[in-house]
């Protein structure tokens, strides 16, 4: 390794940093030298040779900077960087080498460094180095703590929003939560209202009881019953051993029906009993349970309308919507998604692990500038690719895609170069495709909307080669 000739003594930094840094290098004379000028600077210094050995000082220790040698017998320093930023993505890393390897250094920026400097340098330059990381990760953490603090304004419970509907929306949830009315959560698939329902159950009286979810629409007609009031044993065949239903699981808690509207009548008709009564009884058994609950129920459809269908009982109707409360679209509260997304790039432990904390400019105005037709749900499945896709801190506009799919859907079945049995066929791929994604996966709710019966849209399903499965959580 090239030695160091350090021309003079810089005056010690005016603000003495807590952090501590370790020095990796293979030469004896530099270590010690840079090791000197760390703690002439007011910082605490550590020393290592060789990788190995750094890897076992970062593991025992918390460092905020590590002053690496680019080139050392072994393991070079680029491998060690990139270690580094895979385990420990707080500490930074300056990059030390000689002029022959300005190349390297380069390339180790564009793996993660901070910076770096190159040999021979002056006391100076490195102190200056220095000086410029710690400044740039102290004004990260004060920017980090203004976002920590917006968001906490914006913040209740597991939600975030600026939007003036949301927040009446969390205004009418604080007052609700403890008391025990039974409310309905409406609004378009993927807008939260399982969200609202938990902050309901967590924000009130009942927080330390059970919160039960169960999805109406994923559950077959025929098991439902069972689902909802569980069974003793014998009362059917495979009925094997006494099972509690979703029901008595909430005593003490509350009970969510998501997707209410897909109840069949007939069992309206006796949860609407089990709702007044508040007991249960479980099938094949005479005996009724009294239960303490709350229950929250959700749509995404206009149950007034399920009643003038004749698809809801409208004694039902009104026993479940005593507290309405409407959930608007993501694309009505478009002030919402930076801090959606900020939230969610926080929280993905692959874009913790990759560094990702940021979304440039261009994407930002094409994730703004999008309708958002599955809502929240559909930003994070976005993001989600997105983050995947990314190469950098940042995402970009190539990494977002956002509407691509359904721009390239809509062109093609808009063409006029197809024959008229391509062109319907298409259309007919979308729609059925629209409906299943609409209803999660419900081939039951997709047949009543679209006015035929389940058997012919399985059949058009199976010739157009479509499966609900994939919609299920889509």
């Amino acid at each position: 390794m090239d030695s160091m000739a350090f021309a003079g003594r810089p005056e010690p930094s005016p603000e003495v940093t807590s952090g501590r840094i370790l020095v990796v290098d293979d030469d004896p004379l530099i270590r010690r030298q840079l090791q000197h000028l760390c703690e002439q600077q007011g910082y605490r210094a550590d020393v290592a040779e060789e990788a190995t050995e750094a890897l076992s000082r970062l593991e025992e220790r918390c460092y905020s900077l590590v002053l690496l040698d680019l080139m050392m017998p072994g393991r070079d320093g680029a491998s060690l960087l990139q270690e580094i930023r895979r385990r420990w993505t707080t500490i930074d890393v300056i990059m030390v080498t000689a002029h022959g390897t300005i190349r390297g250094a380069v390339e180790a920026m564009r793996l993660g460094a901070a910076d770096y400097v190159t040999k021979p340098f002056s006391p100076e330059e490195l102190a200056l180095a220095i000086r410029r990381v710690f400044d740039r990760r102290r004004l990260l953490d004060e920017i980090q703590n203004l976002k920590d603090q917006l968001a906490e304004r914006y913040r209740f419970g597991n939600m975030l929003s600026r939007n003036a509907r949301m927040r009446e929306v969390f205004r009418l949830v604080a007052s609700l939560a403890n008391t025990d009315v039974t409310v309905l959560i409406t609004g378009e698939s993927g807008t939260g209202k399982e969200l609202v329902a938990r902050a309901l159950h967590e924000q009130g009286k009942r927080r330390q009881g059970p919160f039960v979810p169960i999805n109406c629409a994923a559950i077959p007609e025929n098991l439902l019953e069972s689902e909802l009031f569980g069974y003793e044993k014998g009362a059917f065949t495979g009925a094997t051993v006494n099972r509690a239903g979703k029901v008595e699981s909430a005593h003490g808690g509350t009970l969510f029906l998501d997707e209410v509207e897909s109840i069949p009548l007939a069992m309206q008709s006796k949860l609407l009993r089990v709702l007044e009564e508040r007991t249960v009884e479980r099938l094949g058994s005479n005996e009724r349970m009294r239960v303490d609950m709350r229950v929250v129920a959700a749509s995404n459809r206009d149950l007034a309308q399920c009643v003038a269908q004749g698809t809801m009982r409208e004694d039902f109707y009104y026993r479940i919507a005593v507290i309405p409360l409407q959930l608007p679209p993501l694309r009505d509260r478009r002030e919402d998604i930076p801090l959606l997304v900020a939230e969610y790039l926080q929280r993905h432990p692959l874009a913790r692990e990759k560094g990702i904390d940021r979304v440039s400019e261009d994407a930002m105005a094409v994730l703004m500038d999008y309708d958002w037709p599955g809502n929240i749900r559909e930003l994070w499945n976005v993001l989600e690719r997105a983050i995947v896709t990314a190469d950098g801190r940042s995402i970009s506009r190539v990494d977002v895609g956002v509407g691509r799919e359904n721009e390239q859907r809509g062109t093609s079945i808009a063409s006029w170069k197809q024959s008229l049995r391509e062109f319907v066929r298409d259309a007919e791929r979308w729609y059925v495709e629209e409906l299943l994604k609409q209803y999660r996966g419900n081939v039951t709710q997709a047949a009543r909307h679209a006015g035929i019966d389940q058997a012919t849209l399985h059949r058009k399903m199976r010739d157009l080669g479509i499966r609900a499965a994939a919609y299920r959580h889509a």
